[in-house]
Protein backbone atom coordinates (compact mmCIF):
# COMPACT_ATOMS: atom_id res chain seq x y z
CA UNK A 1 0.00 0.00 0.00
CA UNK A 2 1.05 3.56 -0.64
CA UNK A 3 2.83 5.04 2.36
CA UNK A 4 0.67 7.94 3.43
CA UNK A 5 -0.61 9.13 6.81
CA UNK A 6 -3.61 6.89 7.23
CA UNK A 7 -6.80 7.33 9.19
CA UNK A 8 -8.98 4.52 7.88
CA UNK A 9 -12.70 4.26 8.25
CA UNK A 10 -13.62 4.56 11.89
CA UNK A 11 -16.68 3.84 14.02
CA UNK A 12 -16.45 5.93 17.21
CA UNK A 13 -18.85 5.28 20.07
CA UNK A 14 -22.38 6.60 19.76
CA UNK A 15 -23.64 8.17 22.95
CA UNK A 16 -27.28 8.73 23.85
CA UNK A 17 -27.28 12.29 22.51
CA UNK A 18 -25.84 11.14 19.18
CA UNK A 19 -28.40 8.36 18.98
CA UNK A 20 -31.28 10.75 19.59
CA UNK A 21 -29.95 13.27 17.08
CA UNK A 22 -29.42 10.58 14.44
CA UNK A 23 -32.88 9.14 14.86
CA UNK A 24 -34.55 12.54 14.93
CA UNK A 25 -32.80 13.54 11.72
CA UNK A 26 -34.40 10.64 9.92
CA UNK A 27 -37.83 11.14 11.47
CA UNK A 28 -37.68 7.91 13.43
CA UNK A 29 -40.13 7.20 16.23
CA UNK A 30 -38.05 7.30 19.39
CA UNK A 31 -38.46 5.44 22.66
CA UNK A 32 -39.21 7.63 25.63
CA UNK A 33 -36.36 9.13 27.62
CA UNK A 34 -37.61 7.10 30.58
CA UNK A 35 -37.10 3.92 28.58
CA UNK A 36 -33.57 4.95 27.66
CA UNK A 37 -32.68 5.87 31.21
CA UNK A 38 -34.20 2.63 32.50
CA UNK A 39 -31.95 0.74 30.12
CA UNK A 40 -28.92 2.30 31.80
CA UNK A 41 -29.41 0.33 34.96
CA UNK A 42 -30.87 -2.87 36.26
CA UNK A 43 -34.34 -1.63 35.39
CA UNK A 44 -34.02 -2.27 31.66
CA UNK A 45 -37.23 -2.76 29.75
CA UNK A 46 -38.66 -6.24 29.91
CA UNK A 47 -39.77 -6.10 26.29
CA UNK A 48 -38.91 -4.26 23.12
CA UNK A 49 -41.61 -3.42 20.62
CA UNK A 50 -40.26 -4.66 17.32
CA UNK A 51 -43.62 -5.19 15.70
CA UNK A 52 -44.53 -8.24 13.71
CA UNK A 53 -41.86 -10.29 11.99
CA UNK A 54 -43.97 -10.23 8.86
CA UNK A 55 -43.29 -7.93 5.94
CA UNK A 56 -43.69 -4.26 6.84
CA UNK A 57 -44.76 -3.28 3.41
CA UNK A 58 -47.33 -5.97 2.82
CA UNK A 59 -51.01 -5.20 3.13
CA UNK A 60 -50.10 -2.39 5.50
CA UNK A 61 -48.84 -0.34 2.57
CA UNK A 62 -45.69 1.16 4.07
CA UNK A 63 -45.01 4.33 2.05
CA UNK A 64 -41.25 3.72 1.93
CA UNK A 65 -41.03 0.15 0.72
CA UNK A 66 -42.16 -3.44 0.81
CA UNK A 67 -40.71 -6.39 2.69
CA UNK A 68 -38.43 -6.35 5.70
CA UNK A 69 -39.58 -6.54 9.30
CA UNK A 70 -41.45 -3.99 11.37
CA UNK A 71 -40.16 -1.93 14.25
CA UNK A 72 -39.58 1.44 12.59
CA UNK A 73 -41.64 3.77 10.37
CA UNK A 74 -39.88 2.15 7.40
CA UNK A 75 -39.07 -1.53 6.72
CA UNK A 76 -36.01 -2.97 8.48
CA UNK A 77 -34.09 -5.13 6.00
CA UNK A 78 -32.95 -8.62 6.89
CA UNK A 79 -31.34 -11.33 4.72
CA UNK A 80 -34.49 -13.44 5.06
CA UNK A 81 -36.78 -10.40 4.73
CA UNK A 82 -35.41 -8.27 1.86
CA UNK A 83 -36.69 -4.77 1.20
CA UNK A 84 -37.68 -3.16 -2.09
CA UNK A 85 -37.73 0.61 -1.67
CA UNK A 86 -40.30 2.90 -3.26
CA UNK A 87 -39.30 5.92 -5.32
CA UNK A 88 -41.20 8.95 -4.11
CA UNK A 89 -42.94 11.26 -6.58
CA UNK A 90 -41.06 14.29 -5.28
CA UNK A 91 -37.68 12.53 -5.65
CA UNK A 92 -37.76 10.84 -9.09
CA UNK A 93 -35.07 8.92 -10.96
CA UNK A 94 -33.20 11.13 -13.44
CA UNK A 95 -33.79 10.44 -17.13
CA UNK A 96 -31.41 8.25 -19.15
CA UNK A 97 -29.05 9.68 -21.74
CA UNK A 98 -28.45 13.06 -20.12
CA UNK A 99 -25.17 14.86 -20.74
CA UNK A 100 -22.92 15.43 -17.71
CA UNK A 101 -23.23 18.83 -16.12
CA UNK A 102 -20.75 21.30 -17.67
CA UNK A 103 -18.25 23.14 -15.49
CA UNK A 104 -19.79 21.63 -12.40
CA UNK A 105 -18.32 21.03 -8.97
CA UNK A 106 -19.13 17.50 -7.82
CA UNK A 107 -19.37 17.50 -4.04
CA UNK A 108 -18.36 14.22 -2.41
CA UNK A 109 -18.66 13.00 1.18
CA UNK A 110 -16.38 10.17 2.29
CA UNK A 111 -14.64 8.60 5.27
CA UNK A 112 -11.00 9.72 5.66
CA UNK A 113 -8.70 7.97 3.19
CA UNK A 114 -11.63 6.14 1.63
CA UNK A 115 -11.45 7.27 -2.00
CA UNK A 116 -8.09 7.36 -3.80
CA UNK A 117 -7.29 10.87 -5.12
CA UNK A 118 -5.89 9.32 -8.29
CA UNK A 119 -9.41 8.16 -9.16
CA UNK A 120 -11.26 11.41 -8.66
CA UNK A 121 -8.48 13.51 -10.17
CA UNK A 122 -8.63 11.39 -13.32
CA UNK A 123 -12.40 11.91 -13.28
CA UNK A 124 -11.92 15.68 -13.11
CA UNK A 125 -9.70 15.59 -16.16
CA UNK A 126 -11.98 13.25 -18.07
CA UNK A 127 -15.13 15.34 -17.54
CA UNK A 128 -13.63 18.84 -17.21
CA UNK A 129 -15.17 19.30 -13.80
CA UNK A 130 -14.07 19.81 -10.22
CA UNK A 131 -14.42 17.20 -7.49
CA UNK A 132 -14.59 18.56 -3.95
CA UNK A 133 -14.13 15.89 -1.25
CA UNK A 134 -15.34 16.51 2.31
CA UNK A 135 -14.47 13.95 4.97
CA UNK A 136 -16.53 12.83 7.94
CA UNK A 137 -15.10 11.03 10.97
CA UNK A 138 -18.04 8.67 11.52
CA UNK A 139 -21.42 7.89 9.98
CA UNK A 140 -23.35 10.05 12.42
CA UNK A 141 -21.25 13.08 11.52
CA UNK A 142 -21.76 12.33 7.84
CA UNK A 143 -25.53 12.27 8.31
CA UNK A 144 -25.32 15.45 10.36
CA UNK A 145 -23.48 17.23 7.54
CA UNK A 146 -26.22 16.26 5.09
CA UNK A 147 -29.04 17.28 7.43
CA UNK A 148 -27.52 20.54 8.59
CA UNK A 149 -27.42 22.08 5.15
CA UNK A 150 -23.62 22.40 5.29
CA UNK A 151 -23.44 21.56 1.60
CA UNK A 152 -25.37 20.35 -1.41
CA UNK A 153 -23.54 17.04 -1.57
CA UNK A 154 -23.88 14.79 -4.61
CA UNK A 155 -22.49 11.41 -3.56
CA UNK A 156 -21.37 9.66 -0.38
CA UNK A 157 -18.83 6.85 -0.23
CA UNK A 158 -19.26 4.53 2.73
CA UNK A 159 -22.84 4.74 4.00
CA UNK A 160 -23.33 1.89 6.47
CA UNK A 161 -26.17 -0.48 5.70
CA UNK A 162 -27.71 0.35 9.08
CA UNK A 163 -28.15 3.96 7.91
CA UNK A 164 -29.78 3.25 4.54
CA UNK A 165 -33.39 2.82 5.64
CA UNK A 166 -33.54 5.90 7.82
CA UNK A 167 -31.84 7.96 5.10
CA UNK A 168 -34.37 6.88 2.49
CA UNK A 169 -37.23 7.67 4.86
CA UNK A 170 -35.72 11.11 5.50
CA UNK A 171 -35.52 11.81 1.75
CA UNK A 172 -31.73 12.13 1.80
CA UNK A 173 -30.95 9.65 -0.98
CA UNK A 174 -31.46 10.11 -4.71
CA UNK A 175 -32.78 7.03 -6.54
CA UNK A 176 -30.25 5.56 -8.97
CA UNK A 177 -30.66 5.22 -12.75
CA UNK A 178 -28.64 2.07 -13.38
CA UNK A 179 -28.30 2.95 -17.08
CA UNK A 180 -25.43 5.19 -15.94
CA UNK A 181 -23.81 2.47 -13.82
CA UNK A 182 -22.96 -0.50 -16.09
CA UNK A 183 -19.95 -1.31 -13.89
CA UNK A 184 -22.31 -2.54 -11.20
CA UNK A 185 -22.09 -5.86 -13.05
CA UNK A 186 -18.44 -6.13 -11.89
CA UNK A 187 -19.73 -6.73 -8.37
CA UNK A 188 -20.61 -10.06 -6.83
CA UNK A 189 -24.14 -11.03 -7.82
CA UNK A 190 -25.41 -10.79 -4.26
CA UNK A 191 -24.55 -7.09 -4.28
CA UNK A 192 -26.19 -6.18 -7.59
CA UNK A 193 -29.57 -6.66 -5.89
CA UNK A 194 -28.87 -6.94 -2.16
CA UNK A 195 -31.42 -7.83 0.50
CA UNK A 196 -31.26 -4.32 1.98
CA UNK A 197 -32.04 -2.71 -1.40
CA UNK A 198 -33.56 -5.13 -3.89
CA UNK A 199 -32.86 -3.93 -7.42
CA UNK A 200 -30.25 -1.39 -6.23
CA UNK A 201 -32.82 1.39 -6.17
CA UNK A 202 -30.83 3.62 -3.81
CA UNK A 203 -27.43 2.00 -3.18
CA UNK A 204 -24.34 0.60 -4.86
CA UNK A 205 -21.84 -1.68 -3.09
CA UNK A 206 -18.58 -0.22 -1.76
CA UNK A 207 -16.32 -1.70 0.92
CA UNK A 208 -16.51 -5.10 2.61
CA UNK A 209 -14.83 -6.38 5.78
CA UNK A 210 -14.96 -8.91 8.56
CA UNK A 211 -14.56 -8.25 12.28
CA UNK A 212 -11.94 -10.34 14.03
CA UNK A 213 -8.87 -10.31 16.26
CA UNK A 214 -5.54 -8.58 15.66
CA UNK A 215 -2.60 -9.25 17.96
CA UNK A 216 1.16 -8.97 18.42
CA UNK A 217 2.43 -12.54 18.08
CA UNK A 218 5.84 -11.46 19.36
CA UNK A 219 4.22 -10.33 22.63
CA UNK A 220 1.67 -13.13 23.08
CA UNK A 221 2.39 -16.87 23.14
CA UNK A 222 -1.15 -18.12 22.51
CA UNK A 223 -2.05 -19.69 19.18
CA UNK A 224 -5.29 -17.75 18.85
CA UNK A 225 -6.12 -19.03 15.37
CA UNK A 226 -5.71 -22.59 16.65
CA UNK A 227 -8.07 -22.20 19.60
CA UNK A 228 -11.33 -24.16 19.52
CA UNK A 229 -13.11 -20.86 20.06
CA UNK A 230 -10.79 -17.92 19.28
CA UNK A 231 -13.09 -15.42 21.03
CA UNK A 232 -12.15 -17.05 24.34
CA UNK A 233 -8.80 -15.26 24.24
CA UNK A 234 -10.51 -12.13 25.58
CA UNK A 235 -11.68 -14.05 28.68
CA UNK A 236 -8.77 -16.44 29.10
CA UNK A 237 -5.25 -15.16 28.47
CA UNK A 238 -5.88 -11.54 27.47
CA UNK A 239 -2.97 -9.31 28.57
CA UNK A 240 -3.62 -6.79 31.32
CA UNK A 241 -3.40 -3.15 30.19
CA UNK A 242 -2.75 -4.30 26.60
CA UNK A 243 -6.24 -5.48 25.61
CA UNK A 244 -8.44 -3.20 23.50
CA UNK A 245 -11.98 -3.49 22.13
CA UNK A 246 -13.71 -1.62 19.33
CA UNK A 247 -15.46 1.51 20.53
CA UNK A 248 -19.02 1.04 19.36
CA UNK A 249 -22.02 -0.70 20.81
CA UNK A 250 -22.76 -3.30 18.15
CA UNK A 251 -19.23 -4.64 17.64
CA UNK A 252 -18.42 -4.68 21.35
CA UNK A 253 -21.62 -6.32 22.55
CA UNK A 254 -21.70 -8.74 19.63
CA UNK A 255 -18.33 -10.18 20.74
CA UNK A 256 -19.68 -12.26 23.65
CA UNK A 257 -22.78 -13.14 21.63
CA UNK A 258 -20.58 -14.64 18.93
CA UNK A 259 -18.48 -16.38 21.58
CA UNK A 260 -21.63 -18.02 22.91
CA UNK A 261 -22.59 -19.23 19.45
CA UNK A 262 -25.28 -16.69 18.57
CA UNK A 263 -25.22 -16.35 14.78
CA UNK A 264 -27.72 -13.47 14.52
CA UNK A 265 -26.60 -10.68 16.83
CA UNK A 266 -29.31 -8.21 15.80
CA UNK A 267 -31.12 -9.00 19.02
CA UNK A 268 -33.84 -7.01 20.73
CA UNK A 269 -34.10 -9.09 23.90
CA UNK A 270 -33.02 -6.95 26.88
CA UNK A 271 -31.75 -9.99 28.81
CA UNK A 272 -29.41 -10.99 25.97
CA UNK A 273 -28.11 -7.41 25.67
CA UNK A 274 -27.53 -7.20 29.43
CA UNK A 275 -25.77 -10.57 29.48
CA UNK A 276 -23.43 -9.37 26.71
CA UNK A 277 -22.70 -6.19 28.66
CA UNK A 278 -21.90 -8.19 31.79
CA UNK A 279 -19.57 -10.49 29.83
CA UNK A 280 -17.62 -7.53 28.44
CA UNK A 281 -17.49 -6.06 31.94
CA UNK A 282 -15.63 -9.21 33.02
CA UNK A 283 -12.99 -8.56 30.33
CA UNK A 284 -12.67 -4.93 31.39
CA UNK A 285 -12.29 -5.83 35.05
CA UNK A 286 -9.67 -8.52 34.38
CA UNK A 287 -7.58 -6.62 31.82
CA UNK A 288 -8.40 -2.94 32.20
CA UNK A 289 -9.47 -3.14 28.55
CA UNK A 290 -9.65 0.08 26.58
CA UNK A 291 -12.26 1.01 23.98
CA UNK A 292 -11.01 2.62 20.78
CA UNK A 293 -11.09 2.35 17.01
CA UNK A 294 -7.42 3.01 16.30
CA UNK A 295 -6.45 -0.64 16.13
CA UNK A 296 -4.24 0.19 13.15
CA UNK A 297 -1.95 2.27 15.42
CA UNK A 298 -2.47 0.51 18.77
CA UNK A 299 -1.07 -2.82 17.61
CA UNK A 300 2.00 -1.69 15.63
CA UNK A 301 3.01 0.79 18.32
CA UNK A 302 2.63 -1.84 21.05
CA UNK A 303 -0.03 0.15 22.89
CA UNK A 304 -2.19 -2.96 22.53
CA UNK A 305 -1.13 -6.57 22.11
CA UNK A 306 -4.68 -7.83 21.58
CA UNK A 307 -7.37 -5.86 19.75
CA UNK A 308 -10.81 -6.59 18.38
CA UNK A 309 -10.39 -5.32 14.84
CA UNK A 310 -11.78 -4.74 11.36
CA UNK A 311 -9.97 -6.61 8.60
CA UNK A 312 -9.65 -3.48 6.47
CA UNK A 313 -7.58 -1.77 9.16
CA UNK A 314 -4.98 -4.52 9.37
CA UNK A 315 -3.18 -3.56 6.19
CA UNK A 316 -3.01 0.02 7.41
CA UNK A 317 -1.27 -1.15 10.57
CA UNK A 318 1.93 -1.78 8.64
CA UNK A 319 2.23 1.95 7.96
CA UNK A 320 2.61 2.59 11.69
CA UNK A 321 5.17 -0.09 12.55
CA UNK A 322 8.26 1.47 14.17
CA UNK A 323 11.42 1.36 12.11
CA UNK A 324 12.91 -2.10 12.26
CA UNK A 325 9.68 -3.77 13.33
CA UNK A 326 8.38 -6.51 11.05
CA UNK A 327 4.96 -7.09 9.54
CA UNK A 328 5.27 -10.74 10.53
CA UNK A 329 4.84 -9.65 14.15
CA UNK A 330 1.23 -8.66 13.39
CA UNK A 331 -1.37 -11.43 13.20
CA UNK A 332 -5.09 -11.36 12.42
CA UNK A 333 -7.80 -13.96 12.51
CA UNK A 334 -11.48 -13.95 11.68
CA UNK A 335 -13.14 -16.40 14.11
CA UNK A 336 -15.82 -17.03 11.50
CA UNK A 337 -13.13 -19.02 9.68
CA UNK A 338 -13.40 -21.67 12.40
CA UNK A 339 -16.06 -24.29 11.74
CA UNK A 340 -19.09 -23.75 13.92
CA UNK A 341 -17.97 -20.34 15.22
CA UNK A 342 -20.04 -17.35 14.02
CA UNK A 343 -18.49 -14.02 13.06
CA UNK A 344 -19.39 -10.61 11.68
CA UNK A 345 -18.97 -9.78 8.01
CA UNK A 346 -20.36 -6.58 6.54
CA UNK A 347 -20.34 -3.97 3.81
CA UNK A 348 -21.12 -0.34 3.23
CA UNK A 349 -22.46 1.48 0.19
CA UNK A 350 -22.17 4.27 -2.34
CA UNK A 351 -25.24 6.49 -2.30
CA UNK A 352 -26.27 9.52 -4.34
CA UNK A 353 -27.67 12.40 -2.34
CA UNK A 354 -30.86 14.25 -3.19
CA UNK A 355 -29.23 17.58 -2.25
CA UNK A 356 -26.72 17.36 -5.10
CA UNK A 357 -26.72 19.63 -8.12
CA UNK A 358 -24.73 17.36 -10.47
CA UNK A 359 -26.66 14.08 -10.50
CA UNK A 360 -25.36 12.87 -13.86
CA UNK A 361 -21.73 13.34 -12.83
CA UNK A 362 -22.52 11.68 -9.50
CA UNK A 363 -23.77 8.59 -11.33
CA UNK A 364 -20.69 8.62 -13.54
CA UNK A 365 -18.22 8.89 -10.65
CA UNK A 366 -19.92 6.00 -8.90
CA UNK A 367 -19.60 4.00 -12.10
CA UNK A 368 -15.89 4.86 -12.40
CA UNK A 369 -15.24 3.71 -8.83
CA UNK A 370 -16.89 0.37 -9.65
CA UNK A 371 -14.49 -0.12 -12.57
CA UNK A 372 -12.38 -3.21 -11.81
CA UNK A 373 -9.02 -1.47 -12.27
CA UNK A 374 -10.05 1.55 -10.21
CA UNK A 375 -11.40 -0.71 -7.46
CA UNK A 376 -8.05 -2.52 -7.32
CA UNK A 377 -6.16 0.79 -7.18
CA UNK A 378 -8.44 2.09 -4.45
CA UNK A 379 -7.87 -1.04 -2.35
CA UNK A 380 -4.14 -1.48 -2.81
CA UNK A 381 -2.95 2.13 -2.72
CA UNK A 382 -5.34 3.92 -0.43
CA UNK A 383 -8.18 2.40 1.62
CA UNK A 384 -7.09 -1.11 2.62
CA UNK A 385 -10.73 -2.14 2.29
CA UNK A 386 -11.86 -4.54 -0.43
CA UNK A 387 -14.78 -4.05 -2.74
CA UNK A 388 -16.94 -7.06 -3.67
CA UNK A 389 -15.49 -7.27 -7.17
CA UNK A 390 -15.65 -10.48 -9.21
CA UNK A 391 -12.02 -9.95 -10.22
CA UNK A 392 -10.87 -9.90 -6.57
CA UNK A 393 -10.03 -13.45 -5.55
CA UNK A 394 -7.99 -14.61 -2.55
CA UNK A 395 -5.44 -16.16 -4.91
CA UNK A 396 -5.03 -12.87 -6.78
CA UNK A 397 -4.66 -10.74 -3.68
CA UNK A 398 -2.40 -13.05 -1.69
CA UNK A 399 -0.47 -14.24 -4.73
CA UNK A 400 0.36 -10.68 -5.79
CA UNK A 401 1.61 -9.91 -2.27
CA UNK A 402 -1.14 -7.35 -1.75
CA UNK A 403 -1.96 -9.36 1.36
CA UNK A 404 0.78 -11.31 3.19
CA UNK A 405 0.13 -15.04 3.38
CA UNK A 406 -0.15 -15.01 7.18
CA UNK A 407 -2.93 -12.40 6.94
CA UNK A 408 -5.03 -14.20 4.36
CA UNK A 409 -8.07 -14.14 6.66
CA UNK A 410 -8.32 -10.39 6.07
CA UNK A 411 -9.51 -11.24 2.55
CA UNK A 412 -13.29 -11.52 2.48
CA UNK A 413 -14.87 -14.07 0.16
CA UNK A 414 -18.41 -14.47 -1.17
CA UNK A 415 -18.79 -17.57 0.97
CA UNK A 416 -18.01 -15.52 4.08
CA UNK A 417 -21.21 -13.55 3.52
CA UNK A 418 -23.15 -16.80 3.34
CA UNK A 419 -21.92 -17.91 6.77
CA UNK A 420 -21.13 -14.62 8.51
CA UNK A 421 -23.53 -12.48 10.52
CA UNK A 422 -24.50 -8.94 9.56
CA UNK A 423 -24.87 -6.07 12.03
CA UNK A 424 -28.02 -4.38 10.77
CA UNK A 425 -30.35 -1.55 11.66
CA UNK A 426 -32.22 -2.20 14.89
CA UNK A 427 -35.64 -0.95 15.93
CA UNK A 428 -35.16 2.36 17.79
CA UNK A 429 -36.24 0.84 21.13
CA UNK A 430 -33.64 -1.91 20.84
CA UNK A 431 -30.96 0.45 19.55
CA UNK A 432 -31.44 2.57 22.66
CA UNK A 433 -30.82 -0.49 24.85
CA UNK A 434 -27.62 -1.34 22.98
CA UNK A 435 -26.34 2.23 23.26
CA UNK A 436 -27.21 2.43 26.95
CA UNK A 437 -25.46 -0.87 27.70
CA UNK A 438 -22.34 0.28 25.88
CA UNK A 439 -22.44 3.64 27.66
CA UNK A 440 -22.42 1.77 30.98
CA UNK A 441 -19.30 -0.14 29.94
CA UNK A 442 -17.45 2.99 28.90
CA UNK A 443 -18.49 4.78 32.06
CA UNK A 444 -17.30 1.83 34.16
CA UNK A 445 -20.71 1.37 35.78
Amino acid sequence: MENHPQDPKQHPPIDRRSFLRRAAAAGIALPSMAAILAACGSGAQDTVDTGSASASGGSGGNPYGTGGIEGAPYPLARPDAPVTWNVQSDNPVIASGLAPEKGATLRVLAWPYYLAPSIWKAFEKKHDCKVEVTEFADMDKGLAKINSGQGEFDVLFGMNVWAVGRSIAAGLLRPINLDYVPNLSNSWDQFTSPFYDVGSVFTLPYSIWNTGIMWRNDMMDQDIAGMANPYEIFWDGAPKDKTHLLSNAQDTLALPMFRDGLSDVNVTDPATITAAKDSIAEVVEATNAQFDHVDYTDIPKGQAWLHQSWSGNVGSAFLFLPKGDEALNVSYYWPGSTDGIPGNVDNDTIVLLSSGKAPVLAHMLANDVLDADNAYTNYTTWTGYQMPQKSFTPDLLVGNSVVPEHLSTTVVTEEDFAKGSRELELPPDADALWQAAYAELVAGV
